[in-house]
């Protein structure tokens, strides 16, 4: 038997032209933030996007979640439903720690369908958390991770070298799940405000570019 040469067979393959990319998202003009366990919408960061963003125009919703202490999801998901509402590409969710999984159930139970423009993640898990076991109940049922991914536009997760609250690992497999970009901050422990996180700057840089808003003019002091 004659054996072909290498030529011969990429000669008879068949060249497949690239897959079109998909049209770039339109910018954000709609952000929600989710606080996580013991947190409220006036703590840590969530307050600093809603002063960056709402004077540019961008709607910014940051509601407080019930019994932030002892959380029950049911009761979140109540809460995150009448508040998020109608969702698509215009739209932006982000999330801090237990936010985040409130967030991905949330999408997981909705019934119509819907496409997102971004979902950002900070200090984020879909795995119980080790020595919080009063969040584990948020983790039980899956999210279906890679269904969210495919409808939405934009994924970001970021997370720190040195969380002492959802170890790295665990965000680290969230960005997997989710097949969304992987941020990590060095120092920045769970992205607190009683650790200097009263903005969150790597987040906000981000934003910048989904929404398409220029950074605040720093204008010159005039002596």
């Amino acid at each position: 038997m004659t054996s072909r040469t290498d030529a011969t067979v990429v000669a008879h393959q068949t060249v497949q032209e690239p897959a079109p990319s998909p049209a770039p998202a339109p910018p954000a003009t709609r952000i929600v933030v989710v606080h996580g366990l013991g947190a409220t919408a006036a703590s840590h960061w969530f307050g600093a996007l809603q002063d960056r963003y709402a004077p540019r125009g961008i709607e910014v919703l940051v509601p407080d979640l019930p019994d932030s202490q002892a959380p029950d999801l049911d009761t979140w998901l109540s809460t995150l439903a009448a508040v998020v509402g109608a969702i698509d590409e215009r739209t932006v969710l982000v999330g801090h720690s237990l936010g985040c999984v409130s967030i991905l159930q949330h999408l997981a139970a909705r019934d119509d369908d819907w496409r997102l423009g971004g979902l950002a993640l900070v200090a984020g898990f879909v795995e119980q958390v080790p020595g919080i076991p009063e969040v584990d109940h948020f983790v039980a049922h899956d999210t279906d991770p890679a269904g969210i991914a495919a409808r939405t536009a934009r994924r970001l997760v970021v997370t720190a070298d040195d969380d002492p609250v959802v170890p790295r690992r665990l965000t680290e497999d969230l960005a997997r799940v989710l097949d969304a970009d992987l941020t990590v901050v060095d120092g920045a422990g769970h992205f607190l405000a009683r650790g200097g996180f009263d903005r969150l700057e790597v987040l906000e840089s981000v934003l910048d570019g989904w929404t398409l808003t220029d950074p605040p003019t720093v204008r010159p002091r005039i002596s």
